[in-house]
This record gives structure tokens, sequence and C-alpha cells, in this order.
């Protein structure tokens, strides 16, 4: 890995991502494409940024004909189920034309593709496939699997669960459930359930992710195709009704919302993952007064 391509690399496991390449290997040249639609404009002076849409024609032409990457990180989709709910065609329209994009400067230069794909799509016997989000994943992996399997691409799926931690994205009611709880904390406000507090997700640290990433970058079965997918997550899901007790506030119950899969659990959690969200809500409260 020497050149490598981030987009949505300004977001909030971008950022980090990014953060955590130049940490272990400064020498390699990283640019990033991020036009800032969605929260999160963190910027390093050793990074190339390029503030325009990947779905973009010209930026494209561009990154094929200017540039030439070995690694591509794509983290450029709608991140957020709920607000997919309230704007489908914005969410597919993006998912879909941002990763058919990426696909073509892979093409182009030989690159290695690490899809940002969401554990949702896991759990269609739950109803995920009735939301935009999921839906819009589903079609992107099929588009990676066409260039895959007819031009000869490589694609690594990143399976991500409820990441957390530092940058949060503030996405005001289609924040995280972890920063939703921070800002309702903050304004003073009890916090708000949606349904009986029995849905269940897998938390894990956003600096634990970005460092199983990097791990992932080294591992001859991932890098030569031998192993398709990799998954984020700790294998050890913790209710919605738990999450708010480690936050010591008030609470409510709100009417559940439909197109969320009851439970998300990693099943073959890849790397180390030292953070627990329950230790980390606690210290987070501790400290943040």
């Amino acid at each position: 890995m020497n050149n490598v391509l981030v987009t949505g690399g300004c977001g909030f496991i971008g950022s980090h991502l990014v953060d955590e390449i130049k940490l272990q290997h400064p020498h390699i040249q990283v640019t990033v494409v991020d036009d800032l639609r969605t929260p999160g404009n963190y910027k390093r002076d050793d990074v190339n940024y390029i503030h325009k849409s990947i779905q973009d024609p010209q930026t494209v032409m561009d990154l094929k004909m200017h540039y030439s990457f070995d690694t591509i990180f794509h983290l450029a989709n709608t991140p957020r189920v709920r607000r997919a709910i309230e704007f489908p065609a914005e969410t597919i329209d993006n998912n879909v034309t941002s990763t058919t994009a990426v696909c073509e400067i892979a093409l182009e230069h030989g690159s290695h593709v690490f899809f940002s794909q969401s554990s949702s799509v896991q759990y269609e016997d739950q109803g995920t496939l009735e939301n935009a989000y999921t839906l819009s994943k589903v079609f992107a992996d099929e588009i990676l699997k066409l260039y895959q399997f007819q031009y000869g691409i490589q694609v690594t799926n990143m399976y991500y669960y409820s990441v957390y931690g530092p940058r949060e994205a503030d996405y005001g009611p289609y924040s995280t459930v972890i920063r939703r709880f921070k800002q309702r904390l903050a304004e003073k406000e009890s916090l708000e359930i949606f349904g009986n507090g029995s849905k269940k997700r897998d938390f894990p640290f956003v600096k634990d992710v970005v460092r199983n990433m990097m791990r992932m970058i080294e591992d001859d079965k991932i890098m030569s195709g031998e192993t398709a997918e990799v998954h984020f997550g700790r294998g050890k899901p913790v209710s919605i009704l738990d999450v708010a007790k480690a936050f010591d506030h008030p609470f409510v119950y709100k009417f559940d919302l439909p197109g969320e899969a009851q439970t998300t659990h990693c099943l073959t959690p890849y790397g180390e993952y030292e953070c627990e969200v329950l230790d980390y809500i606690t210290a987070w409260r501790k400290y943040s007064g």
C-alpha cells in the first residue's frame, strides 16, 4: 500500500482511518475525496483533500487520469438508516452511483477496493430491506460483484456494526444512539428509547476498528482475495436499555421505528477490541461532567 484513496475521509470513521494510516505509515500518499455533505470536516496538513463528490464525472475522470491508487477505502455512503427512510431517492443515488464510480477508478488503476458495508444487509429476515439504506447497500454489493467477477477488480467487504467514539457525526435526530444520547444529556432532556429497549447492537470503538483495518491490509488472506469479507464488531451485543442506563440519566420510551433489525451481532469479529461500550459511557460521564 503506497497510494491510497479514501472516499468520505473527512467523516467519522474515515478521519480516524486517515489518522491511523499516517501514524503507522507516514510515507503513504493519502488522497481524500469528500464533498462534506455530511457532518465532519476533519483535515490534516499531510493529506491531499479533494472536496468534491465522488459521483461527479469530472472528479472521477481526474482521479483516473492524474492519480494511481493501489488501495481504495470506499466510505462515502449515506450512513444513517433513519435518515435514509425519509430520503430514499438521495440514499439510493448516493450509495449506488458512488460505488460504481469507485469501481471505475479501481478498474483503471488495478486498485484493491475495501467497501464499507452495513451489518444490516445480513438481517433481511427482520425486514431491513424495507428501508432504502439497506436496499442500496445490497445494490452496491451487486455492483461490486459485477466488477469483481466480470472485470477482475479485488474487493473486500468491510462490515461495520454500531461504531462509536470521538468525532461521532452529529446528524441531529438521525445520529447514532450513543451520539443521540449524548445530545439529549447535553440539552438536559430525557433520553429517548424507541421501542421497549430490548433491541441489541454490537458496539465497537472507532479506534479499535481502524487499528483492525490496518491489520487487515497486512493480512495475506485478505489481500490475496481468499477472504472476501471482514467484520468489525466485538461479538457481544448490548441492549439499548442497558446503554441508556449506563448514562445514568432519565429516559422515556417512544413508539418503535420500522425498518431496523432487532439485534445486530458480529459472529466473526476480526482483530482485537479493547474498549467496551458501557465502560466508555461511564468514563465519558465522569470526565464530561
